[in-house]
């Protein structure tokens, strides 16, 4: 009898352990092949023929579509170059060069992935129309109230995220990426 009890207990643990390291594996997939430089983390092999089956799962799961790399990459940065939480409370600046691709993108989405609703209907900006200092330079503000110019109106009473896209860039399969200047999250004042 007790040899069935043990069999019975050791099988409840093992589907157990099985299903928990599953369930996880699938829920936190975005830690595989994370890939950081500042405040910018990116996953340069999550699309594609070679993707790990977690992360194909995670994104089936969230209905997402990863850049594959011969498209270009997707920089997400939740935190400021101090590490602090990006508030929407808070205006940002973010300031660059330019960037390596034909063009590029910067989105303000709420932490949930979804564009934030604004009287401006502006939800992004892209390389082609922010204005920009000598040239190359470029200056974007986020905060809470209107503003002309290069600004992304945040909410004040959740936090963001930035997610920065390099459309056909010359750094794909991989390579490079630690070489790219990503542009800097400076906060500048809160309400």
């Amino acid at each position: 009898m007790r040899l069935i009890g043990d069999i019975i207990l050791f099988a409840v643990v093992a589907i157990g352990l099985g299903i928990g390291s599953a369930y996880f594996a699938v829920n936190h997939a975005d830690r595989f092949g994370l890939f950081q430089i500042g405040p910018w983390h990116a996953w340069p092999d999550a699309a594609g023929p070679d993707v790990n089956p977690y992360s194909r799962a995670d994104q089936a799961r969230r209905g997402s579509l990863k850049l594959a790399s011969g498209e270009g990459i997707a920089f997400v940065a939740t935190t400021d170059d101090t590490g602090t939480p990006l508030d929407g409370a808070c205006q940002y600046r973010v300031e660059g060069s330019e960037l390596p691709s034909r063009i590029w993108t910067l989105t303000l989405i709420s932490q949930a992935g979804e564009l934030i609703d604004n009287p401006s209907n502006r939800y992004s900006l892209h390389s082609q129309d922010v204005a920009r200092v000598n040239g190359r330079i470029f200056d974007i503000v986020t905060g809470p109230d209107i503003m002309g110019g290069n600004w992304l109106q945040s909410a004040a009473n959740m936090r963001f995220k930035l997610v920065l896209r390099l459309y056909e860039t010359p750094h794909t399969s991989g390579g490079g990426y630690s070489e790219i200047n990503l542009p800097s999250i400076v906060r500048t004042g809160c309400q």
